[in-house]
């Protein structure tokens, strides 16, 4: 995971690097219009702390009654689409990404300390947000831009154990906050290069016993992405 991190912040750097020694004749995108953009890059799953519980359809004892596990994941990436509008420095758009990571390694720490069975496990979210962002024009060739998201993600959770695992999909609602750079290429067309920190409010996974499998959903984001302004020479 250190790599991944590592990786994520020397490509930022890198891209940064190169637009900033590019020549300065490329000019800012036009003061208004609607945009679309296709959008990808890296993603980091925070540690997930998982807690069984007896859910409506279940009978105790159960596997899992009131077990603790924490679960850690690969590095995975995002892919994604943008569609909105710019006025100004300002940006509203809808967001639409998919992220993936697969499962690392499962531990249960309550009520016992032992490994568990993450093999084949994965998890990844198709999130839907309207955006806010506003990009500051300093005079520089790349522009910074801060933001923020809110909206509605479907979590699924992949696992499979000798007690049937979790095989479910929750929708809840999503937010994101934005740190990044543009580039523009031409006066229609920029590239990105932004940080983004999503997650979910607590995620409630059904498993295949019946029991509820309460978690949670937090990711860091490095995404590139090229933007297309309609209506700019």
């Amino acid at each position: 995971m250190a790599q991944g991190w590592k990786f994520g912040a020397l490509a930022a750097v890198a891209v940064i690097a190169v637009c900033s020694a590019a020549p300065t004749g490329a000019q800012p995108l036009g003061p208004g219009g609607f945009y679309i953009g296709a959008e990808g890059g890296w993603t980091h799953l925070d540690l997930a702390t998982n807690t069984g519980e007896c859910g409506g359809g279940c009978i105790p004892p159960f596997p899992g009654a009131q077990a603790t596990s924490h679960e850690t994941f690969h590095d995975g990436f995002n892919v994604g689409g943008r569609i909105g509008y710019q006025a100004g420095p300002w940006r509203f758009e809808g967001d639409f990404a998919y992220r993936r990571n697969d499962s690392e390694h499962l531990q249960m720490v309550s009520p016992q300390n032992r490994p568990g069975r993450a093999a084949g496990a994965e998890r990844h979210a198709v999130s839907q947000l309207a955006n806010l962002i506003y990009d500051f024009s300093l005079g520089w060739p790349v522009t910074p831009h801060i933001g923020g998201g809110i909206g509605v993600a479907e979590v699924t959770r992949n696992l499979q154990n000798i007690f049937g695992g979790t095989h479910d999909t929750v929708a809840v609602f999503a937010y994101q906050a934005i740190a990044g750079f543009r580039y523009p290429i031409t006066p229609a067309l920029a590239f990105d290069v932004d940080y983004r920190y999503f997650a979910t409010t607590g995620t409630n996974f059904t498993s295949t016993t019946a029991d509820v499998i309460k978690s949670d959903y937090g990711t860091h984001n490095v995404v590139a992405s090229l933007t297309w302004l309609f209506g700019t020479p």
